[in-house]
């Protein structure tokens, strides 16, 4: 019997799979005073930063903003920036998050956003806005219940997530941004082909292949040196293809580990590690967790597994 369902199927459309990694990091609360500075500076994620109460003079890819209450700054990965400050004695109030994303249409469409300063009455700055109101809220409140507030923190984070959404699909313009050049279509083609080639490898050896991708294969395989890879892909997302592909390896782990029938010791030769003991060192420089923690923390009814340990440590009970 045909379990596929397609012998009697009259039409169907088939949607791609959506996996995507969403971090939020460094975030914080600050009330500072008048004299307060923070030198030129810029992060490999992208950050946002908004004023609370009073105002702030930012510098930003050499462009001075003035940030009021309420402003929101989009900065995006290695654009050098700074603060003079808060431009008033009553002093300033602000929250900063930096945040990555590695779903490569949403991360390319962020680095070519034709915005520094997020402002204006349309309904996709209205939800950002809204949406940072509900994260900062979510991350501030002091609840006592721990579990509880991270489960509001994630909800405002998935919903921040779908607001800068809808914003990176509102500022997709054939105009290039003002203070920095869109890269060439090009360059935009090459950086797709590598974005691709790393997905597929990892996706391929998390199920099974053999062998560890590498930027230098998959540069011999397009036909360009991998200087040129590396420049153009950072160009174009960001961050290098080293970066990226670290990325979607921590990923293919947490999932692998959540399949329970799997080893380390297999997970760790899937995703191109030497050993067991290299991937749980890389691993918990990423998480701060072991894999046997990760699994632990993450398996689906804990007290189902230990009232089986407890039948088969005391089966006469």
């Amino acid at each position: 019997m045909d379990y596929t369902g397609t012998p009697n199927t009259m039409d169907s459309i088939m949607s791609p799979d959506i996996q995507a990694a969403f971090r939020i990091y460094a975030t914080h609360w600050r009330k500072v005073n008048a004299a307060w500075r923070y030198p030129v500076h810029q992060h490999r994620a992208f950050e946002i930063n908004i004023v609370l109460e009073g105002e702030q003079h930012m510098t930003v890819a050499g462009r001075p903003f003035l940030q009021h209450t309420g402003d929101i700054l989009f900065i995006r990965p290695g654009v050098e920036h700074s603060s003079q400050g808060s431009g008033g004695p009553e002093g300033m109030t602000y929250y900063a998050l930096n945040f990555d994303i590695d779903d490569s249409s949403l991360r390319r469409s962020l680095m070519m956003a034709d915005s520094v300063i997020l402002t204006g009455d349309t309904a996709e700055i209205a939800d950002v806005r809204q949406a940072l109101d509900d994260f900062i809220r979510s991350t501030i409140s002091g609840e006592p219940d721990t579990h509880r507030q991270r489960l509001n923190a994630l909800r405002a984070s998935l919903r921040l997530l779908t607001a800068l959404s809808g914003w990176a699909l509102s500022e997709l313009s054939d105009n290039p941004p003002a203070y920095e050049p869109s890269p060439p279509e090009n360059a935009i083609l090459l950086a797709n082909a590598i974005e691709k080639h790393l997905e597929e490898l990892v996706y391929a050896s998390a199920a099974g292949g053999e062998g560890r991708v590498g930027i230098e294969d998959i540069a011999a395989k397009l036909g360009y040196s991998p200087a040129h890879c590396n420049r153009v892909f950072r160009q174009v997302y960001g961050k290098s293809p080293r970066q990226y592909l670290s990325g979607l390896i921590i990923r293919q782990a947490k999932l692998l580990l959540l399949n329970y029938s799997l080893s380390v010791e297999v997970i760790a030769l899937r995703l191109g590690y030497r050993d067991a003991s290299h991937f749980s060192k890389q691993f918990k420089r990423w998480t701060g967790l072991s894999p046997q923690g990760y699994r632990k923390l993450n398996h689906p009814d804990r007290r189902e597994i230990d009232a089986e340990q407890h039948y088969r440590d005391n089966p006469f009970i």
